[in-house]
């Protein structure tokens, strides 16, 4: 009887080990397992953060790029300025009253945005011998058709956000944009810009549709 229960307490020790054993073995499998699993996301995180990185760098690259490109050009507005300055000059010695003194519209530039919206970008530049700084109001208005029906539109009648007339302020030059929207049946045909400084007349010219020309 005591050999038996001994047999049988051995034979339970044996099974136990044995059993555990295995579950040591599994355990050791299963953390290989996520220890490999482990390693392949550290490694997928460091590729998508040096992504991550490229993308900043290369965003980086494009705004830096912009911004020289913003840097050079207005230095040459300023030298275009410069020599139209000097001929202006030269102009008036042998023509005076051929030149037009004062406030230009310079150039207007209207290209679609986003969805049903419309970017304007409108250059207004100044002609004198000895140039000071100039204020006053630009009203952009918008002259088409509905129907068969012309009408005038002004942006405050189009969706545009900013505060209006447009107020300017410059020496040599300056530019005014924004955005605005065309209503379904409105058919544009051209843009009427009309500049105000301060203490002149009324100056007023007009735009092709999408053009960069004058009228």
């Amino acid at each position: 009887m005591i050999l038996a229960t001994a047999l049988i307490a051995t034979a339970c020790l044996l099974l136990g080990y044995t059993l555990g054993e295995n579950r040591i073995i599994q355990n050791r499998m299963d953390s290989g397992s996520l220890s490999s699993q482990l390693e392949r996301e550290q490694q997928r995180a460091a590729e998508l953060e040096a992504q991550l990185i490229d993308v900043q760098l290369a965003s980086d690259v494009h705004k830096n790029a912009a911004n020289e490109l913003r840097d050079e050009l207005q230095g040459l507005y300023q030298q275009v300025a410069a020599l139209g300055e000097e001929v202006t000059f030269y102009k008036s010695l042998m023509a005076p009253e051929d030149i037009r003194q004062g406030l230009q519209v310079d150039g207007l530039e209207i290209s679609p945005a986003e969805a049903d919206r419309y970017h304007f970008q409108l250059l207004l530049t100044q002609v004198a011998l000895r140039r000071t700084y100039i204020g006053g109001e630009v009203r952009l208005d918008i002259v088409g058709r509905e129907g068969s029906t012309q009408v005038v539109k002004s942006l405050t009648e189009l969706d545009f956000q900013e505060t209006y007339p447009l107020k300017f302020k410059f020496r040599y030059f300056q530019d005014l944009s924004g955005t605005f929207v065309l209503g379904e049946d409105f058919v544009p045909e051209k843009v009427l810009i009309t500049a105000k400084q301060s203490g002149k007349d009324e100056l007023q010219v007009s735009f092709p549709w999408l053009s960069e020309g004058r009228s």
